[in-house]
């Protein structure tokens, strides 16, 4: 029997380039735009796609489906279907994102440390004007969830000789980390941190973690930094602790509603960094999603369903 493996994706047609000679037993197919599934794509048994991508009429259809890859970190769009079958094997791509997520993180950290919107303004209009910028050496940086890009992150900002805390809901020790702390602690575990640093999962209990409480328990000279979901910050707290100068100012690469609506405030505000959702993306995401693609497909193909990496479970 033919197995029959769908990609959907912007640049599906280059995971299908790259996996097709791999496994020439497999038939590939690909859709570049969100649910555009085609009719014999119904029967495809292995799914690779961005959860955002999909609906659940693609799931209610195809009742093949037994293996879904998710492209991103968030399973948004596929454990949450009621479609989905109950045996399915998922898995993400949990931890690819180290680097660029962290260097992310830093983009924003350095540039509202040297004032960079001013330095490009003074660029546009020719004008000469210098001042001391603040350093990264010795500030306190909190790091919301203590996942792999927490990790990587924490690693990177040692080599800047800062101090790391990080708060989850699981305590242990951890490399690189001086502290860490349990989300029952919050807001008073923010509350001597330069930056605090959103890496928390968006969904159940992290809704809304960080809240006009723990907003106004923050210094006003610190920055808060969001690269997890939107969820995670109340939007509208933020933007009254922004205007009110109860914090220095915000890095946010991702919103409740997506795209950020032109009605939204956030756009208005000073000191505020805005990044389109592409603290994940880089130049190299393809060969970091490879791997795990490549080393689950040999599991699954190979029966060894329970050797493949970043499993999860539908719900």
């Amino acid at each position: 029997m033919t197995v029959k493996a769908h990609i959907v994706a912007f640049n599906a047609n280059e995971y299908c380039d790259r996996l097709g000679p791999l496994y020439p037993e497999l038939v590939f197919s690909h859709d570049l735009t969100a649910a555009a599934f085609s009719d014999p794509i119904y029967e495809c048994e292995i799914l690779i796609a961005f959860g955002v991508m999909l609906n659940a009429e693609i799931f209610a259809a195809n009742k093949s489906i037994k293996w879904v890859q998710a492209l991103g970190t968030g399973t948004d769009g596929i454990d949450d279907q009621p479609g989905l079958s109950p045996g399915a094997t998922l898995t993400s791509m949990r931890g690819i994102h180290a680097p660029q997520m962290s260097e992310m993180a830093f983009l924003m950290m350095l540039a509202f440390n040297r004032n960079l919107a001013k330095i490009l303004d003074n660029q546009r209009n020719r004008e000469w004007q210098r001042w001391p910028g603040k350093i990264l050496e010795g500030k306190r940086i909190a790091i919301l969830g203590l996942g792999l890009i927490a990790e990587a992150l924490a690693k990177r900002c040692k080599a800047f000789d800062m101090e790391v805390v990080g708060i989850t809901g699981t305590l242990r020790e951890v490399e690189n980390f001086d502290d860490v702390r349990p989300y029952d602690a919050l807001p008073g575990a923010i509350s001597d941190a330069d930056y605090v640093v959103v890496l928390s999962p968006g969904s159940g209990p992290n809704k809304r973690l960080v809240n006009a409480e723990c907003l106004a328990a923050m210094k006003p000279s610190a920055y808060l930094i969001n690269l997890a979901r939107g969820g995670v910050i109340d939007e509208a707290a933020l933007v009254d602790a922004v205007q009110a100068k109860r914090i220095a100012g915000a890095g946010l690469d991702v919103f409740d509603t997506e795209p950020l609506p032109a009605s939204s405030p956030l756009w208005d505000l000073d000191n505020v960094i805005i990044t389109p959702h592409m603290g994940g993306m880089s130049e190299a995401y393809v060969d970091q999603a490879m791997r795990v693609i490549t080393h689950n497909m040999d599991c699954y193909l190979d029966g060894r369903a329970a050797d493949m990496i970043n499993r999860f479970t539908g719900g």
